[in-house]
């Protein structure tokens, strides 16, 4: 559970360095043409990274909300992921690349579905959940 933790952790983080690093974008270069405005890359940046990191706490903590809201933060992580890749990607390369990003996609919604639904690890969120009532 640990590197699962460790794995969701590291998306978060990842995302607010992204929302940073637009929010600088954004002021620095103010008249920077692109697909979407910066301040919506920096807000879905620090949400996504706020959202994340929370839930790596819960995993780690094992508390009950930090499974299902693990899974649910994921899902629909790697669903706006998507829309945004649907809606806005604006170069061939980025259209060429999305195999490869599906694969990803595939891959990380495999580990976080397949890690959290195995028997054992949702028995032990049962009973740390039943623990703190």
């Amino acid at each position: 559970m640990v590197v699962l933790a460790l794995l969701v952790l590291a998306l978060g983080l990842a995302n607010l360095i992204r929302g940073g690093v637009a929010q600088s974008y954004a002021s620095l270069l103010p008249d920077l043409p692109t697909t979407v405005p910066m301040e919506y890359l920096a807000a879905m940046g620090a949400f996504w990274g706020i959202t994340l990191t929370v839930c790596a706490v819960g995993l780690q903590r094992f508390r009950p909300w930090g499974r299902w809201g693990t899974l649910a933060a994921v899902t629909l992580y790697e669903v706006h992921v998507w829309v945004n890749h649907l809606l806005f990607d604006a170069s061939d390369y980025a259209r060429q690349t999305r195999p490869w990003e599906l694969l990803l996609t595939v891959l990380l919604l495999a580990i976080v579905w397949g890690s959290l639904s195995l028997r054992s690890v949702r028995q032990t969120f049962a009973q740390n959940s039943e623990g703190e009532e």
